[in-house]
């Protein structure tokens, strides 16, 4: 199997996973969306490292429904041009805002200004929403410098609306 097949699998069955965390969970999918899956340290190493980002809406504003499995953490990070707000629809979200430490349970919701440091994780899994202003190509600094070093493109695999109508319709 090359690397390219490996990757694929290894993003295919991470998608079934995230889907199944969703359905569990009860909550709809979006029928139309773009999607990316984050995995900051390659492919290989997302189950420990990453997320998926379903983004709803991309104008002025944002929404992305955002799905951890469980033991996933996201990297220590800052936006120089966004803010978000995480809305929590499923599960326990752990998350740390300039070295702050917070568990936001489903309902709860936690704000991160621009230029705040945080990171994200989750022991059992967690759907949230993340509501932000308008999501910018590379406006995530990340503070470990080996994800730093990495291209934007190597830190995650898009999935293109034509896919995800795929993934839904076969879900």
């Amino acid at each position: 199997m090359t690397g390219s097949d490996e990757k694929k699998r290894i993003i295919d069955e991470y998608l079934d996973s995230a889907i199944g965390l969703m359905k569990a969970a009860h909550i709809v999918l979006p029928k139309i969306a773009k999607a990316n899956v984050y995995h900051h340290l390659g492919a290989d190493k997302l189950g420990k490292v990453g997320a998926l980002f379903i983004n709803v809406v991309n104008r002025d504003y944002c929404k992305s429904i955002v799905v951890m499995l469980p033991g996933q953490q996201y990297p220590d990070h800052y936006h120089r041009i966004k803010s978000e707000s995480f809305y929590v629809l499923s599960g326990v979200l752990d998350v740390t805002i300039d070295g702050q430490e917070y568990a936001a349970e489903a309902g709860e919701l936690l704000h991160v200004d621009r230029g705040q440091d945080h990171s994200f994780s989750s022991r059992e899994g967690t759907i949230f929403e993340e509501i932000s202003t308008m999501y910018v190509p590379n406006d995530s600094i990340y503070l470990d410098d080996s994800i730093a070093a990495r291209g934007y493109d190597q830190r995650r695999t898009t999935i293109s609306a034509e896919q995800w109508k795929e993934i839904v319709k076969n879900a």
